[in-house]
C-alpha cells in the first residue's frame, strides 16, 4: 500500500511537470501579428498562468514607442492615443494616467522587460487569441480597421500618406481612406475644424496653432529640403550665406556664384506651405531672421510645380522635399555636404524639418492605427522607401 508521502510526492512531481510544459510551451511560442511572424531575443516565459513577453517587441510592432527609466525601473509604452507606464515587480499600471492592475506584474529577463501578453496588446487596442494547436498567438492590430477617414495638409506628407492608405485598404475591405494635398496651413487648421480626420504638417506646428485649433502633434518622421537647379546649370554646391543670398534677392546672376552670366529665377511655395515655412526658418531666418523670399519669386502649390519649373527653366532655381528629388533636377551641395538621406540623419545636412501629423485632441481609434502605421516597422519602410527619415 502507498504512504501518504508517497502520493504527495508524486502530486508534486505532476505540478512540477506540468509547469515544465508550461514553460517549454512558452518557450517555443510563435508570436504573429497581423500575419506576420516576430521574433524575440527572449523567450516567452510563463508566470502565474499567464504569458508574458517583451513589451518593446509587441509595442514596436504596434508603432509604439518603448521608453525605459532605470532609476525608477519604469517602463513607458506611447502609441497614437494610449500612454502606458508600468513598473517592474508592481501589478500596478497607468493607461492614459487612469490606474488599473496587473493579475501578473512585469519582470525583467536576461535584460528585457516582460509583461503579460494579453495586457499589452488588449490596452492598446489589439484582438489577442491563442491557438493551442499550433502554440501560437495570434495578434491583430492593423488588420481591424473598419469606417471612413479623411487626411488633407502637408505635399511632402501626401505620398507617404497615400501609401500607408493604399496598404491598410489592403488589408482592410471595409476601410475607406481619402488623402488629398492642401499645404500644411489648411492641414493644421482642416484637422482643427473636424474637416479632416488627421491633418498633415512638413513643419514644426507652432503653440499658438495647439491652443487656438485644440491639436495634439504626432512625428512620423523627419524630411530633408533639397536645393534644386536645372540639370544642365554648372553650379554644383553652394554655401549657406549664398543660399540665402539667392533666395533673398542679393544673389541675381549665376555668375556670382561660379556659374555662366544668366539671370536667377527664384521658385518658391505659396504662403501656408509647410515646406516654405521650414525652408524660410532653415536657410533664412538662421542668417538673419528679419529677412524673407525675395518678392520676385514665382510661387507654386506643390513641391512637385517647383520641381517642374526648375526642371523646365535652366536658369531657376528653388527648393523642394527630398522625397521629391529625381533625375529632372539637380541638388546641390550646400556648404559642400549632398542632400541625402545618410547625411540628414547623420546631422550634418542643415536643412532638415520635422514631418507631423495632427489631430484634435486624442485620435480616435481608426485615426490613432493609421498614425501608429507610420511609425511600424512596415510604416520605416514606406518613408525609406519614399527617401524621407523615419523615426529613430
Amino acid at each position: 500500500m502507498f504512504s501518504k508521502r508517497f502520493f504527495v510526492v508524486l502530486g508534486l512531481a505532476f505540478v512540477m511537470a506540468l509547469c515544465m510544459v508550461s514553460v517549454s510551451l512558452a518557450a517555443n511560442m510563435g508570436i504573429v501579428i497581423d500575419g506576420k511572424r516576430v521574433s524575440a531575443d527572449v523567450a516567452p516565459t510563463m508566470e502565474n498562468g499567464r504569458t508574458l513577453v517583451p513589451v518593446r517587441v509587441i509595442s514596436e510592432g504596434f508603432g509604439a514607442k518603448v521608453g525605459w527609466d532605470a532609476g525608477a525601473q519604469k517602463v513607458t509604452v506611447n502609441s497614437a492615443a494610449k500612454d502606458v507606464a508600468l513598473t517592474i515587480g508592481s501589478k500596478n499600471v497607468t493607461v492614459n494616467n487612469t490606474g488599473k492592475t496587473l493579475d501578473v506584474p512585469a519582470k525583467i529577463v536576461n535584460g528585457r522587460t516582460m509583461v503579460p501578453l494579453r495586457f499589452i496588446g488588449e490596452v492598446l487596442g489589439a484582438i489577442v487569441n491563442y491557438d493551442d494547436k499550433t502554440n501560437t498567438v495570434n495578434i491583430k492590430y492593423f488588420t481591424t480597421m473598419s469606417g471612413t477617414l479623411t487626411i488633407g495638409g502637408s505635399t511632402t506628407v501626401q505620398p507617404i500618406a497615400e501609401t500607408v492608405a493604399a496598404e491598410l485598404m489592403k488589408m482592410n475591405s471595409s476601410l475607406y481612406v481619402t488623402v488629398v494635398g492642401t499645404g500644411s496651413g489648411d492641414g493644421i487648421k482642416g484637422a482643427g475644424s473636424g474637416q479632416y480626420h488627421i491633418g498633415n504638417a512638413s513643419r514644426a506646428v507652432k503653440d499658438s496653432e495647439k491652443e487656438e485649433y485644440g491639436l495634439r502633434e504626432h512625428q512620423i518622421g523627419s524630411d530633408a529640403i533639397a536645393v534644386v537647379v536645372h540639370p544642365s546649370n554648372p553650379v554644383n554646391g553652394l554655401t549657406k550665406q549664398q543660399v540665402f543670398d539667392i533666395f533673398t534677392g542679393k544673389i541675381k546672376n549665376w555668375n556670382e556664384v561660379g556659374g555662366k552670366n544668366a539671370p536667377i529665377f527664384v521658385q518658391t511655395r505659396e504662403e501656408g506651405s509647410g515646406t516654405l515655412s521650414a525652408f524660410i526658418e532653415l536657410a533664412i531666418e538662421t542668417i538673419d531672421d528679419s529677412s524673407a523670399i525675395t518678392g520676385t519669386a514665382a510661387p507654386h502649390t506643390s513641391n512637385g510645380l517647383v520641381k517642374q519649373a526648375v526642371a523646365n527653366g535652366e536658369n531657376n532655381i528653388g527648393f523642394i522635399s527630398l522625397g521629391y528629388l529625381d533625375s529632372s533636377v539637380k541638388a546641390v551641395k550646400v556648404d559642400s555636404v549632398e542632400a541625402n538621406a545618410e547625411t540628414a540623419l547623420a546631422g550634418v545636412y542643415p536643412y532638415v524639418r520635422p514631418l507631423n501629423v495632427v489631430t484634435k485632441g486624442v485620435p480616435g481609434a481608426l485615426a490613432a492605427k493609421f498614425i501608429d502605421y507610420y511609425t511600424s516597422p512596415q510604416g520605416f519602410k514606406i518613408l525609406e522607401d519614399e527617401s524621407y527619415l523615419p523615426m529613430k
